[in-house]
């Protein structure tokens, strides 16, 4: 039997436990994967989508709507336009701008009834009821009968709606005489409060805090948990984490916040923050272009970090939750942006937040005041000759791809001030010392040309990007979201773009190239496979019409294939997604056109494109059981913000764009584009290793250019596992004698490191968890790990030890690597307890389909379920004999490697599965 969503929340009842944190977001774009880490979350529903109230049910948070009772926000315009004129009392205000309510008003009632149960539809849990106390404001013989107005209210209100938890802010002249309604109350400045007439913080005098205590002590002795909202700067942040523990002590549920609450505040969780703010110059080209984009990302996702990106020539955001991000990044080349003042106050801002700040590139600072804070000075005079160079960190910079060298072309002369920066990198001369590259204790910097050293075909890094960057933002040891690995195997993908489906093998017979890939490539070997056709190349309505006949029944036979997903690749296969904007780069040149010429189709429609072609593979080429799943992105690969929320928009999920390729001629890990481009619009996904396009000089030749593909393999997994192993190709790979051979060792090569294969969407999904995923402290030091959407492993920084697999939740076992210590989860949610040891409960250490459950029912039996496409290999860790067991079969685990037993079941599901050991 199931219930809906209202179903499930009205079986709570009364049983909803006290929460043990709260979090308050009342700004637009709540951060739900953070937010997910409290108990109780209080949102303003005109900022939320359903999607968000979705999300933190699903991770565990109950959500709660904002409800003004007292006080309507806006003015008598905006009361007659919402139709509630009648229900306004003569009083205003003028502190917050509002409108004082009169409680018995018929009007103003059904208006909040009627607001309750559309809230309790949007599947709230419950409502946060702020303003009880604002009937006093109205004239003092009115204020018994408003308050008596107020009890029928919320007696009403909780009568009508018990399913949705009251969560009161103070009402305390009603609380006593309301017994079962509150499900808690929040207290307002018990210490640290704020005057919203003055509009600045303030402490709270023992005397309100007299007049409070034997209020609160009533609603405690009435069984109702009391939640202390206090306000603080967000430069206070120590002091709030003092305050914070100091109220736990005293028994309250603490949260310290600003007064706005559209920051996230701190309570009885302590989040990691694992978001980047990375800024770039808009004036020095698109973000898909920005250094600090495409060399640096990788590094920064690879140390664990989601990476949000801003235009530093564009007014950055006032409002700036710093609790969700552990550093700025800034990269840029062209000096201050045309906001240079307002620039330094933000980035002057986030020192007050003792927010770590890089700076890379150029010198985007012009303000003095600043640059002193910063401890750096600029000489007015260019820098000397005859310097003299001294590398003081080889660790931080010259040892890694690129040794340091006397570069000074483009170098801002700047030096540093007594008790400054340490210098890592320093230029001695006639004028002084000048510093190119320091760390210090607010971040750190490298200048232009000491970061990068530039090269003919690519660049080279001289600073360490992991090192330096993990040094100067002061990033902690944490648990790593890792895309990719799972259950301790580097995950495999395989996906191929339709190009040259139509074209014929030069091989005897001359068979097209989508059988020869289908029975040479797909086929024979043990891996998923995503595919995708272009709907001009073999549909009716395309440029071979003739051919179609010949070309469908191949691609149905390529579709039906129980190892393969369905995917498009457009119709006409554009070769530019933002035209407008390619025209306007240096030598731009459209060489083939702006897409494939196809009779009667002489303009891109992007909608044609997407929806257009999926329509067609799903009425015409494959079934309503396995419809298409994901666009694959041709030509330059670059959608904007709009064709992105298209694609999503038809169910679609995306893949490619990017450059990602690390060569014997260019080995450097700054080939390397990160995962992701955010866009306003959704997520591109980039591909993790660009195709065979580019090893074989764009399809020129040598045609077996594509077995650089194993160096790539080899680069990106030691001593750094990077990337996974990440096989993307055309139709056309299967055409060419030189192209079939290297495929085929390119295949072998990948089993040969026995991965865990993935269907590409199955990947955008770890990909997702990556960008969405939550880290918090609990009080006993346990790690809360939440909204990973279908990522599966953490990697762990030795120094954090080893996972206590009794006393964790969700968590399968380890998989310890040169690589990395890889921790194995069984959902999108974990508790992880660390111990200083490798723990001897038995435990997962590798398996080669996707894990599903993992539950320690005692230390020597354990409940497990697995499901995937390939019959399950998994490998246990135990100091004693296991056997597993499935229904009534038992399988007994080969010896490996000292307590290592692997077990070969003939199923490729497994709902119901058991280990017993000793």
């Amino acid at each position: 039997m199931t219930v809906g969503l209202l179903g499930y929340l009205s079986l709570l009842g009364t049983a909803l436990a006290a929460p043990a944190s709260v979090a308050f977001w009342y700004a637009e774009k709540p951060p739900v994967a953070e937010l997910a880490q409290f108990d109780w979350v209080v949102l303003e529903p005109g900022h939320a989508s359903a999607a968000d109230v979705r999300a933190l049910h699903e991770a565990g948070a109950q959500p709660f709507a904002y409800l003004s009772i007292g006080e309507f926000a806006g003015d008598a315009a905006a009361l007659e336009k919402a139709g509630l004129s009648a229900g306004a009392s003569p009083v205003a205000n003028k502190a917050w701008g509002s409108q004082v309510m009169n409680l018995a008003s018929p009007v103003w009632r059904a208006h909040l009834l009627e607001r309750a149960a559309q809230l309790a539809k949007a599947g709230y849990t419950g409502l946060f009821l702020d303003t009880l106390d604002s009937f006093q404001l109205v004239a003092e013989d009115q204020r018994e009968s408003q308050r008596l107005a107020l009890k029928s209210l919320l007696a009403d209100l909780h009568r009508r709606q018990p399913s949705l938890k009251l969560f009161f802010n103070r009402g305390f002249e009603v609380q006593p005489e309301l017994p079962g309604v509150a499900a808690a109350m929040a207290v307002e400045s018990i210490y640290a409060g704020w005057d919203a007439g003055k509009k600045t913080y303030r402490p709270v005098s023992e005397q309100d805090r007299a007049w409070l205590k034997p209020r609160i002590e009533a609603a405690r002795s009435a069984g109702i948990p009391v939640i202390a909202i206090e306000y603080l700067p967000p430069e206070q942040r120590d002091e709030a984490w003092r305050l914070a523990k100091r109220l736990r002590d005293e028994g309250y549920v603490p949260y310290i916040t600003t007064p706005d609450l559209n920051t996230l505040g701190i309570s009885s969780v302590a989040l990691q923050p694992r978001r980047l703010a990375l800024l770039y110059d808009g004036r020095e080209g698109a973000l898909r272009q920005s250094a600090v984009h495409r060399f640096l990302g990788s590094a920064l996702e690879y140390q664990g970090y989601r990476l949000d990106y801003f235009d530093a020539s564009k007014p950055l955001p006032a409002t700036w939750p710093g609790a969700l991000y552990a550093g700025v990044v800034v990269w840029m080349t062209s000096g201050p942006p045309p906001n240079s003042r307002d620039f330094s106050d933000w980035i002057g801002q986030r020192l007050d937040e003792k927010t770590p700040l890089l700076i890379l590139g150029g010198l985007p600072l012009d303000n003095e005041a600043l640059l002193k804070r910063l401890g750096l000075g600029v000489s007015r005079k260019p820098l000397p000759d005859n310097l003299t160079l001294k590398v003081l960190d080889p660790a931080l910079a010259g040892n890694f791809e690129a040794p340091v060298k006397l570069r000074t072309r483009d170098l801002p002369a700047v030096q540093t001030l007594p008790g400054g920066p340490t210098p890592v990198v320093s230029l001695s001369g006639p004028g002084g010392t000048f510093v190119p590259m320091g760390v210090a204790s607010w971040g750190g910097f490298a200048f232009g040309p000491y970061v990068m050293e530039d090269g003919p075909e690519a660049s080279r890094w001289i600073i360490d990007p992991f090192a330096f960057t993990a040094k100067t933002l002061q990033l902690p040891a944490m648990p790593v979201p890792d895309p990719t690995t799972e259950n301790g195997r580097r995950i495999a993908t395989v996906h191929i773009d339709g190009d040259a489906f139509a074209s014929k093998a030069e091989i005897p017979g001359g068979p097209f190239s989508g059988q020869v890939v289908l029975e040479r490539f797909i086929q024979p070997h043990p891996f998923l496979t995503s595919a995708s056709i272009i709907e001009g190349e073999v549909g009716p309505k395309g440029r071979y019409p003739e051919l179609t006949a010949q070309l469908e029944p191949i691609a149905r036979r390529l579709f039906a294939d129980p190892k393969v997903e369905v995917a498009t690749h457009t119709f006409s296969h554009p070769f530019f997604w933002q035209p407008a904007v390619s025209e306007q780069s240096e030598n731009f040149e459209a060489q083939y056109g702006y897409m494939m010429q196809i009779p009667g189709y002489d303009k891109v429609d992007f909608t044609r494109e997407i929806v257009g072609s999926t329509r067609y593979i799903n009425e015409r080429l494959t079934t309503p059981q396995k419809p298409v799943k994901m666009v694959f992105w041709s030509g330059d690969a670059q959608p904007d913000a709009a064709t992105l929320k298209l694609a999503y928009d038809n169910g679609l999920l995306n893949v490619n764009g990017g450059n990602s390729h690390i060569t014997r001629s260019q080995p450097s890990v700054s080939g390397l584009y990160p995962f992701i481009r955010p866009t306003p619009g959704g997520l591109q996904f980039y591909a993790p290793i660009i195709n065979e396009n580019v090893y074989t000089n764009l399809w020129r030749g040598p045609y077996y250019g594509f077995r650089d593909l194993l160096y790539t393999f080899e680069r990106t997994e030691h001593p750094r596992r990077l990337r996974g192993l990440n096989l993307y190709y055309h139709f056309y790979s299967g055409t060419k004698q030189a192209s079939l051979k290297v495929m085929e060792e390119i295949y072998q090569g990948m089993a040969a490191e026995h991965p865990l294969s993935l269907w590409m969407s199955d990947y955008l999904s770890r990909l997702r968890g990556f960008y969405t995923a939550s880290l918090a402290r609990e009080d006993d030091g346990s790690w809360s790990i939440k909204a990973l959407d279908g990522l599966r492993t953490l990697r762990l920084d030795p120094r954090l030890g080893w996972p206590d697999l009794q006393r964790s939740k969700g968590i399968a076992g380890v998989r310890d690597l040169p690589q990395g210590r890889y921790v194995h989860l069984a959902g999108d949610q974990a508790r992880l307890v660390l111990r200083d040891s490798r723990d001897p409960t038995p435990a997962l250490e590798e398996a080669n389909i996707p894990l599903q459950q993992w539950d320690y029912l005692s230390p020597t039996r354990i409940r497990f379920a697995f499901a995937g496409q390939f019959p399950l290999e998994l490998t246990l860790r135990a100091a004693s004999a296991c056997e597993v067991r499935v229904g009534r079969e038992r399988y007994k685990g080969q010896s490996g490697q000292a307590g290592l037993l692997t077990f070969k079941l003939p199923l490729t599901q497994v709902s119901d599965g058991e280990i017993v050991c000793g």
